[in-house]
């Protein structure tokens, strides 16, 4: 079957964790935006927040090129990102075409705790990810976990709450859905 795992949700909310453990799991490649933007920045870097954020944009279409070239094939795949709706349309165009199942969890968690774990990773993070004259402000962050939480994101979401969960938690609350939605 070709199945199609999408990993969205707030920041700091365990994606690219919980899509690599996945991965793992299941023998299913997976493809981070993080991943893609920071090989990007490598190559030809930034000196805008303009320019930063360009990067992410192509980070995405670089996953969606792949998934269309797994598609093509029959390959199941794993994509994670913070996902806006026109990312996912045009994602869906792609499974609709080639008749993917297609499954979305979103991870979220307390506002606190998410802005607590994003400024504990920042210093240690790829350059790709620290903005330049970006406000980490906890009301910032807050304004834009809220906008990712409003996102219209098409498919309908399983949403886990990582707030009092520890990772393995949340892998199998994850495979938890899976086995019963995709049957894989």
């Amino acid at each position: 079957m070709r199945d199609l795992i999408i990993i969205s949700g707030d920041l700091a909310a365990g994606k690219s964790t919980l899509a690599a453990s996945l991965s793992a799991e299941l023998g299913i490649v997976y493809l981070t935006k993080d991943s893609l933007k920071e090989i990007a920045c490598d190559a030809i870097g930034y000196s805008t927040r303009e320019e930063n954020r360009q990067l992410s944009i192509e980070a995405v279409n670089s996953m969606i090129y792949f998934f269309k070239q797994s598609a093509l094939v029959g390959n199941s795949l794993i994509l994670e990102a913070n996902f806006r709706h026109e990312e996912i349309a045009n994602i869906k165009q792609i499974a609709d075409e080639y008749s993917y199942q297609v499954l979305l969890i979103c991870l979220s968690g307390d506002i606190n705790l998410l802005y607590q774990r994003f400024l504990d990773r920042l210093p240690g993070r790829h350059i790709a990810h620290r903005s330049l004259n970006l406000d980490n402000s906890l009301e910032r962050f807050a304004g834009y976990i809220d906008d990712i939480r409003k996102e219209d994101l098409i498919y309908p979401a399983f949403n886990i709450d990582m707030t009092e969960l520890d990772e393995d938690e949340v892998v199998d609350e994850a495979l938890k859905i899976i086995h019963a939605e995709l049957g894989i």
